[in-house]
């Protein structure tokens, strides 16, 4: 394929680290695309895997697929990431995101998660209808032209939405690439294209089975300056690519799809979603192939392992 892991309660359970880069991977180039892929990993994965009567078959399972509700204020933790998604962390709560919860407030343990409220309706205008007459959500429409949106990357971008997609891994590959693209359309009009997001391998630390929750905030269509494609607006231009090495850079990167995205208007919004695993095959390039000047460089092919859809519709008026 050319291309340009809530919880299930166990007697113990153990938190590993899928990847070492967080939403802070590309808050600097483009930080509408925040992740965060959090963790569980079953204690007796072997038993598990041992048995061809108990155990599924390698491969990545769908669990859930939203778009919620994001808190007001984006990035308010310490470190920048957002409030939410916010998980449980071991039994003493020790997650520094979101260390309790309840009223009277206990340890937020591992199991738990805080996520926004989804929606089926969501509204293109400022501050307008269901969800924002009362105060609630973040005040943000969803068409970028009219809410505000100055750019793609921090304080410029105002997302309206978070777009979150759950899964099970149980292939036990830790040496492919993890990679997503969303895709919105109304009818024949594309109005948001993440390109290829390629998060990179997990590692050998990682135990499996593990559930991965992916997030993404946004809104659709493009703001103003950004109406001509390809890559405008929601439609994502290359961001640290080509790549200046033939190997997974340690930071998340995308790879633009080439896409021109257009303003959305009323009527239902189709999201198509891919989430994969695969083989990376670098190609070497030079001369204006290349960002920023540096030549060589280097394309990327993914050859295709494994693969899911979780795709859904929404509403805009």
């Amino acid at each position: 394929m050319k291309m340009s892991r809530m919880f299930q309660t166990l007697a113990s359970l153990a938190v590993a680290a899928l990847l070492a880069c967080g939403q802070q991977a590309l808050a600097q180039e483009n930080n509408h695309w925040q992740t965060r892929v959090p963790v569980s990993t079953h204690a007796n994965v072997n038993s598990l895997s041992a048995d061809p009567r108990t155990a599924p078959r390698p491969d990545i399972y769908g669990l859930q697929a939203t778009f919620t509700q994001i808190n007001p204020t984006i990035g308010p933790n310490a470190d920048g990431t957002d409030l939410w998604p916010c998980f449980g962390y071991g039994a003493l709560g020790t997650n520094p995101d979101c260390p309790t919860i309840g009223s009277p407030a206990i340890p937020f343990r591992l199991g738990g998660v805080v996520v926004g409220v989804p929606q089926y309706v969501w509204k293109l205008a400022n501050n307008s209808g269901y969800g924002y007459s009362n105060g609630d959500g973040n005040g943000n429409g969803c068409d970028a032209l009219i809410n505000g949106t100055t750019g793609p990357s921090g304080a410029q971008y105002k997302p309206c939405g978070q777009i979150a997609t759950w899964y099970e891994d149980d292939t036990n590959d830790s040496t492919d690439d993890l990679l997503q693209r969303i895709v919105v359309r109304q009818n024949n009009r594309v109005i948001y294209d993440s390109g290829v997001v390629d998060y990179g391998p997990a590692g050998p630390s990682v135990n499996y089975p593990v559930s991965v929750i992916l997030n993404t905030d946004a809104n659709f269509g493009y703001w103003t300056g950004a109406a001509s494609g390809p890559n405008n607006g929601n439609c994502s231009a290359n961001v640290a690519y080509p790549l200046t090495s033939p190997t997974f850079p340690g930071r998340v990167y995308v790879a633009a799809s080439g896409q021109t995205c257009q303003r959305p208007s009323t009527g239902p919004a189709t999201f198509t979603t891919s989430t994969i695993l695969a083989t990376p095959r670098y190609k070497q390039a030079t001369g204006t192939a290349c960002a920023g000047g540096v030549s060589p460089c280097y394309t990327v092919e993914w050859i295709k392992n494994y693969e899911i859809h979780q795709d859904f519709d929404l509403f805009l008026e």
